[in-house]
C-alpha cells in the first residue's frame, strides 16, 4: 500500500506530481474512511503518457517473443509472491471480501501464464501459394501503442489480462487506471516493470469520474495511439466507442450483461439452486457475468424455488457495494420493481452496515420495470417461468446483452443444443454464469460489446497480419 496519501500518474516508471487541484479522493465504501488522493491527469500529462508509449514502441516491438514470454512468466510469479499485499489493496479500495481478492490474485497469475503459454500460436502465420512462382510470407506484427482501461470489480485479474495480452503481442501500453482502485492498479504496473518490461512500455494515468471523458478523449485522439480496450458498463462503453469512432480507432469492448441461467426440467435442482445463488451474490453481484435472470421450466418451479431460497439464505455476504451511489441505485431499482408488483421470494432491499444490500430473489417482475431489462449490479436476481425449452431460449435471448449464460440439464446433448441457440459469447453447462476458462475466449456479443480476450484469442486482438509477397 502507498506510504503517502497520494497516488500519482506514472510515466516512464516515475511518479508525476501535479497540483493539488488535480486531487480526487479515494474512499472505502465499507468503512467510509478516506484512503488517499489520486490525481487526475491534465491534458499535458495524458499526452506525455501516450508520447512515451509511442516512442518506446519502436524499440519494444523488436523484442523477441521468447523474451516477452519469459517476462510474463516472471510477472505471474511476482503477483503470487506479493499476493498478500495485492489482496489487502484490493479489499481496502473495492470493499470486496478476502475470497474474491484471493481468487483475483490466483486468476491474474493464471491469465498471465496462459497468455505466455499460448502467445506463440497467435504470433505464427502462413498462407498457401495461389500462383506458381509466388510465395507469400505472413508476419504477425503488433498493432502499435494501445490504451487499456480495466475496471475496479476484477481489479487484479482483469488488469492482468488487459496488460499481458498487448505486451505478449509486442504493443506498448497506456493504462487508464480505475479511479476507484488506483493503488491496486499501480501495484500491478510496478510488478510488470519489475518483471523486466521497460518502464515506458506500461504507463499509467488516472482521472476523476467528472473528467474521465475529457482525459480519455485526449488519449484516444493522439495520432500515435492505435487501439483501445475497455471493460466496464454499457453506458460508458458507448461513449468510449463513439470517441474511438470519431478518430477511427478500433476498440475491444467487454460491457455489462444480465446473464441468464436456464433451469430445464431435467436439471439437477440442488446443484442449479446452489450455483444460481452463488452466481447472483458473488462480490455483492458486482460482476459483468453475474446471474441476474433465472429462467425456470414450470414443471420444476416450486421445488427449485424452495432450494434456491435455502441456498440464498445460506450465503453470508462479506463484500459491500463499491460506492454509496452504486448501492443507492440498485436499492432504488429493486424498490421500484416491488412498487410495480414484483414480490420478494426471499430477502429484501435493506442496507446493512454502511453499504451492503440484503441478498434477494424477486418473482413476478413486470416487463416495464427497469430491473427487468437493466443490469442491477447488485446481490439480486429474478425468476421468470416458462413452459418449454424454446420459450426459455427466446426469453434468454430477449435482452440486449450477450456475454455469458448458463444451462442446467442432466442431458448433455440437450444442453449443447440449447447452448448453440443462445446468442451469448459464452455458455456454461451446469455451472454458474460467473466463469471463464483462462485459455478459452471471452467473447463479447450484441450489447455486451465486441472482440475477444484471454489466451491466444486476446493476443490476436493486438496483432495485424502483414502479407509480404515474393515473385520469382
Amino acid at each position: 500500500m502507498p506510504s503517502r496519501l497520494r497516488i500519482y500518474n506514472l510515466i516512464d516508471g516515475k511518479p508525476i506530481e501535479l497540483a493539488a487541484s488535480q486531487d480526487f479522493s479515494v474512499i472505502s465504501a465499507r468503512t467510509g474512511n478516506f484512503l488517499y488522493n489520486g490525481q487526475t491527469a491534465d491534458a499535458h500529462t495524458a499526452t506525455r503518457a501516450v508520447e512515451s508509449t509511442v516512442s518506446e514502441f519502436s524499440t519494444f516491438k523488436k523484442t523477441l517473443a521468447w523474451e516477452r514470454h519469459r517476462m510474463l512468466l516472471h510477472a505471474a510469479e511476482l503477483i503470487e509472491k506479493k499476493g498478500d499485499e495485492i489482496m489487502r489493496s484490493q479489499i481496502l479500495e473495492t470493499s470486496c471480501d478476502e475470497g474474491w481478492a484471493s481468487f483475483n490474485v490466483r486468476q491474474g497469475a493464471s491469465i498471465i501464464r496462459t497468455t505466455a503459454a499460448t502467445m506463440m500460436e497467435a504470433l505464427t502465420g502462413d498462407v498457401p501459394p495461389s500462383f506458381f512462382g509466388h510465395t507469400t510470407l505472413v508476419f504477425k506484427e503488433p498493432v502499435g501503442p494501445v490504451l487499456v482501461i480495466p475496471p475496479w470489480n476484477g481489479a487484479v485479474a482483469l488488469c492482468c489480462r488487459v496488460i499481458s495480452a498487448p505486451l505478449a503481442a509486442g504493443c506498448t501500453i497506456v493504462m487508464k487506471a480505475s479511479e476507484l482502485c488506483p493503488a491496486t492498479h499501480q501495484l500491478l504496473v510496478h510488478i510488470f516493470h519489475e518483471a523486466g518490461f521497460s518502464p515506458s512500455s506500461v504507463n499509467m494515468v488516472m482521472a476523476d469520474r467528472s473528467r474521465a471523458a475529457e482525459i480519455t478523449e485526449v488519449l484516444i485522439s493522439h495520432p500515435g495511439l492505435r487501439k483501445i480496450e475497455f471493460i466496464g458498463s454499457m453506458e460508458v462503453g458507448k461513449l468510449i466507442a463513439t470517441t474511438a469512432a470519431k478518430y477511427l480507432k478500433p476498440i475491444i469492448l467487454e460491457l455489462g450483461d444480465q446473464s441468464p441461467a436456464i433451469i430445464l426440467d431435467d436439471a439437477d435442482l440442488p446443484r442449479a439452486a446452489k450455483l444460481c445463488a452463488k452466481g447472483s451474490m458473488l462480490y455483492h453481484g458486482q460482476i459483468c457475468f453475474s446471474t441476474e435472470r433465472i429462467i425456470v421450466q414450470r414443471g420444476v418451479k416450486e421445488e427449485f424455488e424452495k432450494l434456491l431460497v435455502q441456498a440464498v439464505q445460506n450465503i453470508h455476504l462479506e463484500s459491500s457495494g463499491v460506492t454509496y451511489t452504486h448501492v443507492e441505485r440498485a436499492k432504488a431499482a429493486i424498490d421500484a420493481a416491488i412498487e410495480e408488483g414484483a414480490k420478494f421470494l426471499c430477502g429484501d432491499s435493506e442496507v446493512s452496515g454502511l453499504n451492503t444490500l440484503t441478498p434477494s430473489i424477486l418473482t413476478n417482475v413486470g416487463r416495464d420495470s427497469a430491473i427487468f431489462s437493466t443490469e442491477a449490479f447488485a446481490p439480486t436476481a429474478f425468476i421468470t417461468v416458462v413452459d418449454t425449452e424454446e420459450e426459455a431460449i427466446e426469453e434468454a435471448n430477449s435482452r440486449q446483452g450477450g456475454l455469458s449464460a448458463a444451462v442446467f440439464s442432466r442431458d448433455y446433448q440437450r444442453s449443447i443444443r440449447v447452448a448453440r441457440e443462445l446468442n451469448f459469447g459464452g455458455v456454461q453447462i451446469n455451472n454458474m454464469t460467473v466463469f471463464a476458462e483462462p485459455a478459452g475466449p471471452v467473447t463479447s456479443t450484441r450489447g455486451s460489446g465486441y472482440g475477444e480476450s484471454n489466451g491466444k484469442y486476446g493476443v490476436g486482438q493486438f496483432l495485424i497480419s502483414k502479407a509480404v509477397c515474393l515473385v520469382e
